[in-house]
């Protein structure tokens, strides 16, 4: 003869069951050792990288061939500066615009379940404002930390103008 369950029984399964499935992630700010997940390194308005978007540069060796991109102005020798064994570089491009006064800063960064999310506010200019007419690729160079994680997102900050 069979037991049927108590109205407690299930309930203290039923916790245990939705209890497991949810699973509390910790948001990450800092390395291990304090430091920063990461922190702006250049910047220019004139990167050579006409899409909007993220490129991330694993390898010192593959500094190279940023230094053919047309109209590229940004300076290599700080990105050559980062020990690749520890950080990454990470550049964030606003496209091509129209004008200058265009530009990308970095305004934070977490990681959490194993995905690095960069805040960047990318700035434009405002109306009336005398600006430069010239093509401009504006972007940031982001070292980032090399581990706790295997994707990037970049998140508009919404205090963009």
């Amino acid at each position: 003869m069979t037991k049927p369950f108590s109205l407690n029984t299930l309930t203290v399964l039923l916790a245990g069951v939705f209890a497991s499935g949810c699973a509390v992630s910790q948001i990450e700010t800092e390395t291990a050792s304090g430091a920063p997940l990461a922190r702006q390194i250049a910047q220019s308005a004139h990167c050579g990288l006409s899409a909007p978007g993220h490129l991330t540069v694993t390898r010192e060796e593959d500094l190279d061939k940023l230094e053919g991109l047309p109209g590229r102005n940004l300076s290599l020798a700080p990105l050559r500066a980062i020990d690749f064994a520890e950080e990454k570089v990470v550049l964030v491009a606003a496209g091509q615009k129209p004008t200058g006064g265009y530009s990308v800063t970095l305004m934070g960064s977490e990681i959490e379940n194993e995905e690095l999310r960069l805040t960047v506010s990318t700035k434009s200019p405002g109306p009336g404002d005398m600006v430069v007419q010239v093509l401009t690729t504006p972007c940031a160079a982001i070292a980032v930390t090399a581990s706790g994680w295997d994707d990037i997102r970049v998140i508009q900050a919404e205090n963009n103008r």
